[in-house]
């Protein structure tokens, strides 16, 4: 390991080990858990509970129950505001996680993370391409940042997957520009955050890569980061910042874009010129990030818009955060759709990409349409994107798809077997 990545560790481990001489296991966060009920976490004794979590974080083991509530965490941030010793429960949690992965061969562990990175990147380097023109990817995944003589007003900080969606980030970046402020985009696989390797307990490397993205952002010499991601926001504010601040001494910090956007909204009202004269409901995720309180926000200041409320809401921060627990997400989504056709919605409104990858495929089923909160947006201030994604993804087919795309797959000298591959698995997920 480099110098920076034995520091990390050693910082991250000060952390862990300060967590764990905190806690008192008085069990608050484990009350305010929704992860327990729904997993099947027997919750009875949450001292004892919290307990084998702290067991966890000195030993790498401790109680069933506590190592199954470590693995199982959605991320919901209930617990952030319940700690009397000021804990954060959410990074307790994902220290313990790590800490079990531990027990896992390192080559397993490495080889794990390497083969998510790889399928990520892939997914992300063709869909991105089966949707824009080169001069389009550009201005949302720049291949280099060009010497500026003055700092930009922000980055913009796609992550990764937001790029195989990418008509919604170049709405926002429509928006910044109507706002009148400068920005750079960072993200794509080249700027990563280090969760996918962080995962499977290759800490080393998503350190590596998130200090590196790190580095990039501090260079641009703006002190306003906004990212879209809140796999993103959470590994970036929660695990590596802190520590980054620690070695390098800086001040970096990230803010949700949804939430910016909301503050923004007296300078947003009077570009809100068209009426959007649809019914929505929102399909909301919890996370305590501010994200759908912003967005509620959002939607609530454009002209025409009603919003009416559903019941069906999901416990974690997204779908990836819900993945661990098997059916229960696709049984929310269900319910959520549901729940919008009894309401007579016209539009289901989506806050990530990952929603908008999973919905949009589903809209011939269903008597609405499903879009980003930005779309809406979006359309009130006259903006539009074309959502190539959802276009291609309502084909259904691998060869109507290779058939629509083939000027861009010949524009970009993409392999046409490696284009199929990635439109089965990751497009239309056969």
């Amino acid at each position: 390991m480099s110098d920076r990545s034995v520091a990390f560790i050693d910082s991250l481990d000060r952390r862990v080990t300060d967590t764990a001489a905190t806690c008192t296991a008085c069990g608050a966060c484990a009350s305010a858990c929704p992860t327990l009920a729904v997993a099947g976490i027997d919750g009875s004794d949450t001292q004892a509970l919290t307990s084998g979590v702290r067991d966890i974080l000195r030993a790498g083991e401790g109680p069933e129950a506590s190592e199954q509530w470590s693995k199982m965490c959605c991320g919901s941030g209930d617990c952030l505001t319940v700690c009397p010793e000021g804990i954060n429960p959410r990074f307790m949690l994902t220290m313990a996680r790590r800490a079990l992965t531990q027990a896992n061969p390192e080559p397993e562990r490495r080889a794990a993370g390497k083969a998510a990175f790889q399928k990520m990147s892939r997914g992300v380097r063709v869909l991105s391409r089966l949707s824009l023109p080169p001069d389009l990817l550009e201005k949302l995944s720049p291949r280099s940042h060009p010497e500026r003589d003055e700092v930009p007003d922000m980055v913009f900080y796609t992550g990764c997957n937001m790029l195989k969606t990418p008509h919604i980030g170049l709405l926002c970046l429509d928006v910044i520009e109507a706002l009148g402020f400068t920005y750079e985009v960072q993200g794509g696989p080249s700027a990563c955050c280090g969760i996918l390797p962080s995962r499977p307990g290759d800490t080393p490397l998503g350190g590596h890569q998130a200090f590196g993205t790190l580095d990039r952002m501090a260079a641009s010499k703006t002190s306003q980061v906004l990212s879209w991601c809140p796999t993103c926001q959470i590994q970036f504010g929660e695990t590596m910042i802190p520590s980054y601040r620690e070695i390098t001494g800086s001040s970096l910090d990230m803010t949700m874009f949804p939430v910016w956007l909301a503050a923004q909204l007296d300078a947003l009202k009077p570009m809100m010129t068209q009426r959007v004269e649809k019914r929505v409901a929102l399909f909301e995720y919890a996370g305590e990030l501010g994200v759908m309180e912003a967005v509620r926000k959002l939607l609530g200041a454009l002209p025409g818009i009603e919003i009416v409320e559903i019941e069906t809401s999901a416990i974690g921060y997204n779908g990836t955060a819900l993945a661990p627990m098997g059916q229960y997400h696709a049984d929310t989504v269900e319910a959520a759709l549901r729940d919008a056709e009894a309401a007579g919605v016209d539009v289901l409104v989506g806050v990530y990409h990952g929603d908008h990858r999973e919905f949009a495929g589903r809209e011939a089923d269903w008597p609405f349409t499903l879009q980003n909160y930005m779309e809406l947006l979006g359309e009130s201030m006259g903006f539009a994107k074309a959502d190539r994604f959802k276009e291609l993804k309502l084909m259904q087919d691998p060869d109507a798809v290779l058939a629509a795309a083939a000027g861009m797959i010949a524009e970009y000298g993409l392999g046409t077997d490696e284009v199929r591959d990635v439109v089965i698995k990751d497009l239309l997920e056969i």
